[in-house]
């Protein structure tokens, strides 16, 4: 039994899903000790958070023919799930009768998920962020996009209490929640900037005017979180009444090129969110360096977690002086922050 990919579902159990999917995390402890599942498991790309993927895989074949009975315990193929402390048996069955098609999706599919509530953390970073500027006209780089929902964080309207008040495009059809764990961050009244380009990079960006990509997107979000699903849903239909520049390539080795691209009257802001955790120390540190050298010729801002810890940083480069702050501790889906500055 592959022991590290035992120790990788554990981890997933309890800080991801504890709270959050009685179903997933249920599922997780007992794959951990399944032989069988952990060999299957096992055929993902190496730097691929493996559980996450597989639920994803089942998840996207269980919706589209939801005849099997493990279909009886996820909420997105029926309105009374059964016991998800019951599930394993299903699941296991399901996985070795679906085992050509989910080794096909391990191989060929990336854990992209879009999380648009994460917005609810991007737009205060950003809106303090931009405090150290003069109101200039903003590019917006994001490595690792997904879909690019995240680079409309200016288009969406906020709420971070029950009191009602919203920031950010109070005009806009696609409301995120989120909460504030003690104090609030400043800015978050400022005047919203505005936004000329807006470039993302992927690996594999996905297209959401293809029904099959938007049903992977969807497959990943967790079957009892039908909030994030509704999100998602808005998300996409506002995508696509914004001009988007999305690339396939790899956006930390490419960044010296696609800033090179930015006018000079135009603040770079280079962000990631949750993904800098699937690539190298070596290749985290070569990217910090080719930002450190961008930032000698012209001001920028990188916004980022999972280079050094989760918690949300800022690097601001300003007359080629580097300034770097502590931002928050966040949740992984945007649900709270604690802002930190």
């Amino acid at each position: 039994m592959s022991s590290h990919l035992s120790d990788a579902f554990l981890a997933f159990a309890v800080p991801e899903c504890r709270e959050t999917s009685t179903l997933y995390c249920s599922l997780t402890e007992a794959i951990a000790a399944d032989e069988d599942l952990l060999l299957i498991a096992g055929q993902a790309p190496v730097g691929q958070p493996v559980p996450n993927l597989l639920f994803a895989a089942v998840h996207y074949l269980l919706v589209a023919d939801p005849t099997h009975p493990l279909a009886e315990y996820y909420a997105t193929c029926t309105a009374e799930p059964k016991d998800s402390t019951q599930a394993f048996p299903a699941f296991k069955d399901f996985v070795l009768s679906h085992q050509c098609e989910i080794i096909e999706l391990l191989q060929t599919r990336l854990v992209q998920t879009n999380e648009v509530r994460r917005c609810a953390c991007l737009f205060p970073a950003f809106m303090y962020a931009l405090r150290y500027f003069d109101p200039q006209p903003l590019a917006l780089l994001e490595i690792g996009c997904s879909a690019g929902l995240n680079l409309l964080w200016d288009r969406y309207r906020y709420e971070y209490d029950e009191s009602g008040k919203e920031y950010g495009d109070r005009d806009s059809p696609t409301l995120i929640t989120s909460e504030f764990l003690g104090k609030r961050s400043a800015g978050l009244e400022d005047s919203l900037p505005l936004v000329t380009q807006r470039i993302g990079v992927d690996l594999h960006p996905v297209d959401v005017s293809l029904p099959t990509e938007v049903n992977w997107l969807r497959a990943l979000i967790w079957p009892e979180q039908h909030e994030r699903r509704k999100l998602l849903e808005a998300a996409i239909q506002q995508q696509q009444e914004v001009e988007l520049d999305l690339r396939t390539g790899d956006g930390f080795a490419e960044v010296s090129s696609i800033a090179a691209e930015i006018p000079a009257d135009t603040l770079l802001c280079i962000y990631h969110t949750h993904v800098a955790n699937q690539i190298s120390r070596e290749k985290g540190q070569a990217f910090l360096e080719a930002v450190r050298e961008l930032g000698r010729h012209r001001d920028l801002l990188h916004l980022f977690n999972n280079l050094y810890d989760a918690h949300l940083r800022l690097q601001v480069y300003r007359g080629g002086i580097l300034t770097r702050e502590t931002l928050a501790n966040t949740d992984g889906h945007g649900r709270w922050l604690e802002w930190l500055a």
